[in-house]
């Protein structure tokens, strides 16, 4: 009996023995599988931060750049306001044409007895063409017209197309000057219906018309008379003003 009693306790020593080695075991299983889970937890969470961070710096540097690129671009980087469209230009005034009773009916073309004025009818202020007391064409008001804005439009022979542009009134030298080309600027010379630089023709089929004296067109500037491309030149009416002064008639 006793031997029995010895048996079974052997037995049951061993019997709980292998159980709490079972046990062991699965004690140590269970912690295992948590550590792996959380290396997996922590690796995963590592890359999303990895990922994240890359994002944020990607962020910060295109910032930086939008920050540089503003001139003188000091402190914390701003976003960029958006580009505005620029106004559109503002167009100068137009000038009202003036429309003078005065000015030559029909085609426009003075006869050649004829004391005309060279107005630039579209142009502002008005200005009319003069014959200057040093000898030179420049440029006055209505207000400040004197006898040397008259002129008188001769064709070089009847029904010419070709004229000479001479001085409304007579000259210091007893006879109507006419006007000239002479290198950059338009005189007044004696007459010679011989030299090419004297010969007027009229353009853009008037009126107005544009007036070219020895090839050139004469252009209203802001200092006087210039001699400029044809195409140029400032469009002028002729205004009649009376009789033309020749001791030839």
């Amino acid at each position: 009996m006793a031997e029995q009693h010895g048996d079974d306790e052997t037995g049951l020593g061993r019997g709980l023995a292998a159980l709490a080695g079972h046990g062991t075991r699965i004690g140590r299983l269970r912690p295992a599988e948590q550590v792996r889970h959380r290396g997996e937890r922590r690796r995963r969470n590592a890359r999303l931060g990895v990922v994240a961070s890359g994002l944020a710096v990607a962020a910060l540097t295109a910032g930086v750049f939008a920050w540089q690129g503003q001139p003188g671009g000091q402190g914390v980087p701003v976003a960029t306001a958006p580009p505005q469209a620029s106004p559109s230009a503002v167009p100068s005034p137009s000038v009202t044409p003036r429309v003078d009773p005065s000015a030559v009916p029909g085609a426009g073309i003075p006869a050649r007895d004829r004391a005309v004025w060279l107005q630039a009818t579209a142009t502002a202020g008005y200005p009319l063409l003069t014959a200057l007391p040093d000898g030179t064409v420049s440029t006055t008001t209505m207000d400040g017209a004197t006898d040397g804005a008259l002129f008188a439009l001769v064709p070089l022979s009847p029904g010419a197309d070709e004229y000479l542009l001479k001085t409304g009134t007579i000259a210091t030298w007893g006879e109507p000057g006419c006007a000239a080309l002479e290198a950059a600027r338009v005189a007044i010379v004696a007459c010679d219906a011989a030299r090419d630089e004297q010969r007027v023709t009229l353009g853009r089929g008037g009126p107005p018309f544009e007036v070219l004296l020895g090839g050139r067109a004469l252009a209203v500037t802001g200092t006087g008379v210039a001699a400029v491309a044809p195409g140029q030149g400032t469009p002028l009416t002729f205004i009649v003003r009376g009789k033309a002064q020749d001791p030839f008639d």
